[in-house]
């Protein structure tokens, strides 16, 4: 199992950027990628998380304990290498990896409570994002611009995607692969790349390629699902900009 996590405790006090330069930034990141692996879990959409009923916290703290057991085998696996022939299972940038999450989210759970809120709201924020479930829709304003959209899934019948208003509250993803929920993973980043929590459990994060095909449709259980490309735009331009100059939105249609 592999994590790598972004703190978010610092973001809150960056100051903007001003005239930040979209268009180059979007274009840096698209010449990086390449076509993904077929896959078709998600781990936020299943069956096994329901932002709207668990507990964030509780999922934290379960992360911040699979990482300290990952930890213990890793140092466990270092006394038992002379006497085993089987492959290795983790590497030492493994190693590196795990014990820099281990770090970083044992602090955010830590200080989670005492971020202080971005000093910005709605259009007025650098990055605003805004989700339009009618449609189906990410719209993408930077310093109060309309410069991107991109299609999305929000939560499907029972799993409604709430609506919401605010600057949202991290903790941000890279990569995340789960050996608890198999099945899915998308150039090596697991089976829910570049996700960006926004409320609770809810998080804007890419899906797998056997749900890019719904994407434009109400299909997932509560979180608001991007093509991965287009999370990670977003998941980079976040942590460039800062959480705190940022702010999501979702509406059910734009008045």
């Amino acid at each position: 199992m592999v994590f790598i996590f972004i703190s978010c405790e610092n973001s809150r006090r960056e100051k903007a950027i001003a005239h930040f330069p979209y268009e180059a930034f979007k274009d840096s990141l698209l010449k990086t990628n390449t076509d993904p692996l077929p896959d078709t879990a998600d781990l936020f959409d299943s069956r096994n998380f329901d932002p709207a009923a668990d507990s964030f916290t509780t999922l934290l703290i379960r992360i911040d304990t699979l990482w300290h057991l990952e930890q213990t085998q890793m140092e466990n696996q270092d006394l038992l290498k002379k006497l085993s022939r089987t492959k290795e299972k983790y590497t030492y940038e493994d190693s590196v990896v795990i014990r820099e999450n281990i770090r970083v989210l044992d602090s955010f759970l830590v200080k989670r409570d005492t971020i202080n809120p971005g000093t910005c709201s709605g259009k007025d924020c650098t990055v605003f994002l805004e989700i339009v479930k009618s449609v189906q829709k990410l719209y993408l304003y930077i310093e109060g611009e309309l410069k991107d959209s991109f299609l999305v899934s929000t939560g499907k019948k029972k799993y409604d995607t709430p609506d919401m208003d605010l600057s949202p509250r991290g903790p941000i993803f890279i990569k995340y692969k789960s050996k608890k929920f198999p099945g899915g993973n998308y150039q090596g980043l697991g089976n829910m790349p570049y996700a960006i929590f926004v409320k609770g459990g809810y998080a804007i994060h890419g899906t797998t390629q056997g749900n890019f095909a719904r994407l434009g449709t109400k299909a997932s259980h509560g979180c608001i699902r991007l093509h991965p490309v287009n999370a990670q735009i977003l998941n980079e331009l976040i942590k460039r900009i800062g959480l705190g100059n940022t702010w999501v939105r979702v509406v059910d249609t734009i008045p």
